[in-house]
């Protein structure tokens, strides 16, 4: 499963929040790994569906809620053969605060932003703490597509709400929790060398080396946090910037695989075919 560091700017940049509608599996099976500087929370509308915050998965079933704080590790999957309709609400705590010295920040979001402190993970839907929060919830997935005026300050009273509920919930991260963060941390080193050099001829040593590994402890934890080797993440992580190129007419086959990184052209049209089912040449012509 890759990840990735998602830079993608979410709402605009003079309010920082937007909500997404989501189908799985009939718009994706699933959402890899990625981290992000936004809070997120994800609400299950119908169905059930897997969401990964770190080392835990997490089965969410109609009504249920999860929580995940900027910069932590996560994803979402299709739960067996079940379908899902979701809602993803993403915004920054910048979007809450009024001024650099604001109280609000400095009590309640500068620790959850920074780790400092944990919020829930999880809510089922008969959780009490739920019921005082999909209320919110379901105000901000309902007015997605308004664009009224005042509309602004009805979101961020939402927003307030919700955390008001969760920060009664807040506690201490404990050693275990600092252990995996660490962990987490030091491969997302790794991700961004893979996101920066994918096209060069990047080595389990290198990667072990920005993130202070040995390559052997390296290679353990990666299996360990990603499920996939870093050799084996490589590949598909260039595979997936191929099979995005590969929908430009101007880009011959030849010339994307070696600007991903794949200097023997049977050598990626293998790779391409067992990954996508088709040949790179079958897959450009039917985009």
């Amino acid at each position: 499963m890759l990840a990735m560091h998602e830079k993608k700017q979410h709402g605009k940049l003079t309010f920082p929040y937007t909500v997404y509608g989501g189908r799985l599996p009939e718009w994706l099976s699933e959402f890899p790994l990625h981290w992000h500087d936004e809070m997120e929370i994800i609400h299950v509308a119908e169905g059930s569906m897997v969401v990964s915050i770190q080392n835990e998965e997490i089965i969410l079933y109609e009504g249920d809620l999860a929580f995940v704080q900027p910069q932590l590790v996560h994803s979402i999957r299709q739960h067996d053969d079940n379908k899902a309709r979701y809602f993803n609400i993403l915004f920054r705590f910048s979007l809450l605060e009024t001024n650099e010295r604001d109280l609000c920040y400095e009590k309640y979001f500068l620790p959850i932003y920074s780790s400092r402190q944990i919020i829930p993970k999880y809510l089922s839907r008969d959780d009490d703490l739920n019921k005082k929060i999909t209320p919110y919830v379901r105000q901000l997935t309902d007015m997605r597509r308004l664009s009224e005026d005042g509309i602004e300050l009805l979101i961020k009273s939402c927003l307030l709400g919700i955390m008001h509920y969760i920060f009664t919930e807040i506690k201490p991260k404990n050693a275990q929790e600092n252990y995996i963060e660490n962990l987490y941390s030091r491969l997302k080193r790794s991700i961004e060398l893979v996101e920066n050099r994918y096209d060069d001829n990047l080595t389990v040593e290198e990667a072990a080396s920005v993130c202070n590994f040995s390559p052997s402890h390296f290679s353990k934890m990666f299996r360990q946090l990603t499920g996939t080797s870093f050799t084996q993440y490589l590949k598909n992580y260039r595979l997936e910037i191929a099979s995005k190129k590969l929908k430009e007419k101007s880009m011959t086959v030849s010339r994307v695989a070696m600007e991903c990184g794949f200097n023997n052209l049977s050598y990626f049209t293998r790779a391409f075919r067992q990954k996508y089912g088709v040949a790179p040449y079958s897959f450009k012509m039917s985009e």
